[in-house]
């Protein structure tokens, strides 16, 4: 094998490294990023459950005032009725 043929084989070596390389290394900043974008959708995910349960809270504590409120109303209608009769 001459000099040259030995060049050769070298750029393509070379050559075959950085094609395998180039996506690789593309490949892994996409991962990196992806990764990234996950954490910070787990965080808003976890961050929106706690809100809702605190609204959900804040609607049934709401729900069992005014069910008590229309209880009350129930009664005095009926109080009322009774009196009228």
């Amino acid at each position: 094998m001459t000099e040259w043929g030995v060049v050769g084989v070298l750029i393509a070596i070379v050559g075959l490294i950085i094609s395998i390389a180039r996506p690789l290394l593309s490949l892994n900043t996409a991962i990196t990023r992806l990764t990234t974008e996950l954490d910070g959708l787990r965080k808003d995910i976890q961050n929106f459950t706690t809100k809702n349960e605190s609204s959900h809270d804040r609607i049934w504590k709401k729900a069992a005032e005014q069910d008590a409120t229309l209880g009350d109303h129930e009664h005095r209608l009926t109080v009322l009725e009774a009196k009228n009769t």
